[in-house]
């Protein structure tokens, strides 16, 4: 009796217990729930926020932000978008596109002394064909492979190629031995863009250190990126912090801007077989084996019935005298001028055509050079050229 009565005695205290931890669940679970919520809610607006925070002037003032670039070649992309995004907003019908090198980009330079800058200019100012915006999509080390490649990525966002500068250097043409890569930055949306013309330049990219990813991983990778540019504060990870670097720095420039008189250049640097190489003598084969006559066989077919100038930047006519006249390398630059001659694409062949003291070095120029190469281009694009 004294067994039921204590047992009956403490049953209502068990079933109390029972009641309070099960509230403190429920509260645990609750509170649970709000940190879920709030978890949510806050990575919304860091979408929402980021989105916001990146446009145009974050990646792009008159040429891409080059260290953004060289960190992720996929913010190209971003920059594409952008690109397409004030176009749109701004009901732009009439700009042209500039791709080309480093000269084209403006390095040894800022953004407010280079091609793309003063080229702008030109086209804005012009009374007889302006336009209302240049767009400049270059970058160091860009060959014809990777400005086919953005010809293409440019029309898949919807912007027009109507009109376009390529800028190219005579090592463009130079037989890589085995590299440079003639798709340099952009293989992986070359096979994208143009399976075809990737397989064909597939053998001489893996022998320049180009990882070709096939089978599962490659479907991996693409679902991985296909994830990730859908999530703004990944797809912008390279972005905003490359924009905040520059701000600091105050300047974009990269490079010294000094004339290259200025300044010293070492022997050793003067005999360097990557400085030499640029100059290459050795006669040309200007068919399509030809990296560079391939892929500007594609561009000149993907422009036909629409507006292209090619220019030709030359070399320093006094610290590389000695290369720039070697009977060799005069001879192919007339090849090179031929070539465009026979397909009838107006071009701009610039050896010697900018005074050797507005070059920074053997084929960057100054901010006057560069202010120069927009006069010569514009006047060329114009009629108003020799």
């Amino acid at each position: 009796m004294i067994r039921n009565s204590s047992s009956s005695t403490h049953a209502p205290a068990t079933d109390s217990n029972k009641s309070r931890l099960s509230y403190r669940i429920i509260r645990k679970k609750r509170y649970g729930l709000y940190g879920i919520a709030f978890a949510v809610l806050f990575f919304v607006l860091a979408q929402i926020a980021v989105s916001y925070y990146v446009n145009l002037n974050t990646v792009y003032k008159h040429r891409l932000n080059y260290n953004m670039f060289l960190e992720d070649q996929s913010m190209i992309e971003v920059v594409i978008e952008e690109i397409a995004k004030t176009i749109k907003r701004d009901k732009l019908t009439d700009y042209a596109i500039l791709i080309g090198n480093s000269v084209a980009w403006g390095t040894n330079e800022s953004s407010e002394h280079s091609l793309g800058r003063y080229l702008s200019d030109q086209a804005a100012a012009s009374e007889t064909e302006p336009l209302q915006a240049v767009f400049n999509l270059s970058a160091p080390s860009i060959m014809a492979g990777d400005a086919y490649t953005l010809l293409l990525m440019l029309e898949d966002h919807g912007i027009k190629t109507d009109n376009v500068f390529i800028g190219l250097s005579y090592s463009a043409f130079v037989e890589p031995k085995p590299g440079p890569r003639q798709v340099f930055w952009l293989g992986d949306f070359l096979r994208e863009q143009d399976p075809e013309a990737f397989a064909d330049v597939l053998p001489h990219l893996q022998q320049n250190q180009y990882e070709y990813v096939t089978g599962w991983d490659r479907f991996e990778e693409n679902m991985i990126d296909t994830l990730f540019r859908s999530i703004p504060v990944v797809k912008y990870k390279e972005v905003i912090p490359a924009y905040l670097e520059q701000k600091k720095a105050g300047t974009d420039l990269l490079g010294d801007p000094r004339p290259w008189n200025q300044k010293q250049f070492a022997e050793s640097w003067l005999t360097d077989p990557q400085y030499l190489s640029f100059f290459d003598p050795a006669p040309f084969d200007m068919s399509e084996s030809n990296w560079g006559v391939y892929f500007m066989n594609k561009i000149i077919e993907h422009q036909e019935g629409k507006r292209l100038l090619v220019f030709v930047s030359g070399g320093n006519g006094e610290l590389s005298k000695k290369e720039v006249t070697n009977p060799g390398y005069i001879e192919n630059m007339a090849k090179i001028e031929d070539y465009f001659t026979s397909k009838k694409v107006p071009h701009l062949m610039m050896q010697d055509l900018i005074q050797p003291d507005h070059f920074t070095d053997h084929v960057h120029l100054t901010k006057e050079g560069n202010e120069e190469l927009a006069g010569f281009i514009w006047q060329t694009w114009t009629g108003k050229g020799e």
